[in-house]
């Protein structure tokens, strides 16, 4: 167990420094052949009935508690069949594009469905077994990657972290599925990945008005919990003597005893203007 500790730490930095309202959480996909982890609950066992991938993911979040689902646990098809490859259907995954299509009309038309989800992650039908949810600050197991709800402000404060080196995150959106395509999309990629909870998640998992989706593969989490609030440190308010993560604000060009209340980055672009 001693290997899970510096995560759990790391949960409980995330949780204290952003002031976040729920855990965040680890996630680990069990692959094919796998055997599966031993403590966590199962929805099917626990609740009676199975739940929709994200519903077992707020669970998580919001209570504390270890899951583990396979294709017995997810009541959600689209996600189990489509994205996670639990269950296959005859012409897979045609189905479920045709069963948006006529039954929900999220886009335009059938053509509309499929072309807005050309560039999903997906498994293939078999290439896991199930998914593990465990609050990261308690986690029973190393996760492949990291899932946080919060808002925006924490958001770019996570956005700022992951992109300290000079990087840059890319991410996709159609409105749908943005919790099991975005854990998807960040285990495959390796890459942070940022998710707006679409109608599914909306629907089925009632996150907060105000709350976005931010993952993080296991191989950078450490680098955006060392990076957080580094950004910015040479603003007004920044620095090693006073670390704020925000710079002061202003409404407007009013002075403050006679100057302006500007980032010095102004100053200097200003003084590099050319003289005509």
């Amino acid at each position: 167990m001693e290997h899970l500790e510096k995560y759990r730490k790391t949960g409980e930095e995330l949780f204290d420094k952003l002031k976040l309202m729920t855990y965040p959480v680890g996630i680990k996909f069990v692959k094919k052949g796998e055997t599966p982890p031993k403590g966590p609950f199962r929805p099917h066992e626990i609740f009676g009935a199975p739940l929709c991938t994200c519903t077992i993911g707020t669970w998580a979040r919001r209570q504390g508690f270890s899951f583990y689902a396979d294709k017995e646990d997810i009541h959600c098809l689209p996600s189990a069949v489509k994205y996670f490859g639990l269950r296959e259907v005859e012409s897979h995954p045609e189905p479920v594009y045709e069963g948006w299509a006529k039954h929900a009309g999220y886009k335009v038309d059938l053509a509309a469905e499929k072309s807005s989800r050309a560039t999903d992650a997906t498994f293939k039908p078999g290439e896991i077994e199930g998914i593990l949810f465990s609050p990261l600050n308690k986690t029973i197991v190393k996760p492949d990657l990291v899932m946080i709800y919060c808002p925006p402000v924490i958001l770019g404060h996570l956005i700022l972290a992951a992109t300290y080196d000079g990087s840059c995150i890319t991410s996709e959106f159609n409105g749908m599925e943005a919790s099991c395509k975005g854990i998807i999309k960040t285990y495959q990629s390796d890459e942070c990945y940022i998710a707006c909870p679409g109608l599914g998640d909306r629907s089925m998992s009632a996150p907060g008005d105000n709350e976005m989706i931010f993952f993080i593969p296991e191989s950078k989490l450490e680098t955006v919990v060392n990076n957080l609030f580094k950004a910015g440190n040479k603003l007004p308010g920044g620095g090693e003597s006073v670390m704020l993560p925000h710079a002061i604000v202003t409404l407007g060009s009013n002075k403050i005893y006679g100057k302006l209340p500007e980032p010095k980055v102004f100053a200097y672009i200003r003084r590099r203007f050319k003289k005509k």
